[in-house]
């Protein structure tokens, strides 16, 4: 029942990064803690010490991987880390459906983005708009989304990119797959 539960956390939490990154571009910190913690509470009572030593090394590579495809300005920093956090919750070999599942949904992503643009656009925007109320109505959700409604995401939506996709939420996607097939 205690690894039931986690699983729905982590399916949970990975769906308010999905949201919170369609409609603010960003992944808060707070989240991918959130992940990490989660981790390193549950791994020693549901993973053996291989399994761990496995998940960090998985972790360990695909930073790597990850951060050069930041430096490279491919990923966004957010991104990268994020695809790291749940690339320790999947060790090896589960991290490589994990990648072929957000792949999928990242090039379904861009396609419909390219095809409805405006309207995706605008229901990102309306998305926005309904957290940002709802964060006005109880201002303990902003430390949920770590600022989202003090920082320069409050009122306005000038740093957002017109063509940007949220890979945030392939990202979120694969992992949500991955998490479902085992429970």
């Amino acid at each position: 029942m205690m690894i039931f539960t986690i699983k729905i956390l982590f399916i949970f939490i990975n769906a308010l990064i999905g949201v919170y990154d369609f409609s603010f571009y960003r992944i808060p910190n707070l989240l991918l803690m959130a992940l990490l913690v989660l981790f390193g509470l549950t791994a020693p009572f549901t993973l053996g010490l291989n399994e761990i030593i496995n998940s960090f090394i998985t972790f360990g590579a695909v930073f790597l991987v990850c951060l050069t495809l930041f430096l490279a300005k491919i990923f966004g920093a957010g991104d990268s880390k994020y695809f790291a956090v749940v690339a320790l919750w999947m060790g090896y070999p589960d991290v490589i459906p994990f990648v072929l599942y957000t792949s999928i949904a990242g090039g379904g992503l861009a396609l419909i983005y390219l095809i409805a643009q405006y309207p995706f656009s605008r229901f990102s925007d309306l998305t926005w708009a309904f957290i940002q109320k709802l964060e006005a109505r109880f201002p303990l959700l902003e430390s949920i989304w770590i600022g989202s409604g003090i920082g320069p995401e409050k009122g306005k939506r000038e740093h957002i990119k017109p063509r940007t996709i949220p890979y945030g939420v392939a990202i979120a996607t694969g992992a949500i797959i991955m998490m479902i097939s085992t429970l």
